[in-house]
């Protein structure tokens, strides 16, 4: 599986963060989370937005998971907000490109899961408080689109 090394600088953001569980996930709360956020900011110049993981349970499949975009984003409809630091440091980061539903985000998920546990090609870092973290940036052109990229880090040691 291919990915880079890079080095990340810490990130201050706000967004939402909840606890996720397998009932929560089928019922869609995280493409809620996202709809909420995106209607909420100025998404136009917000920059970059995050999706980030923390405290995953092995055996639940459980985690709490944030939607987040940079300290400096403008606000257009006031949210229950949660500021968010994503720790800076050395992370794995792995491209998905193509069409973006359930089915792909899962594979991509575990793909990577499985290769960053079992490749010995990296060792995660979890003592920084961060399972992974999705970025979309200027490459991400939406859900729909297939030429779209979104990427996912892990932190790494």
């Amino acid at each position: 599986m291919k990915f880079e090394n890079v080095e990340f600088k810490e990130q201050k953001c706000f967004g939402i963060e909840e606890h996720i569980t397998a009932k929560k996930k089928k019922e869609g709360l995280i493409n809620t989370m996202w709809m909420t956020l995106i209607e909420s900011i100025d998404y136009k110049t917000a920059g970059d937005l995050y999706g980030v993981s923390r405290n995953f349970d092995m055996t639940t499949q459980e985690f709490d998971y944030s939607v987040c975009t940079g300290i400096d984003t403008v606000i257009l409809k006031e949210f229950t907000k949660k500021e968010i630091t994503i720790p800076g440091g050395k992370y794995a980061k792995f491209a998905s490109k193509g069409i973006m539903n359930a089915e792909s985000i899962e594979k991509f998920y575990t793909d990577v899961f499985t290769f960053t546990m079992v490749g010995g090609e990296i060792t995660p870092d979890m003592e920084r408080g961060i399972n992974s973290f999705e970025i979309y940036d200027e490459s991400y052109l939406g859900i729909e689109n297939p030429e779209s990229v979104y990427y996912l880090l892990v932190p790494i040691k």
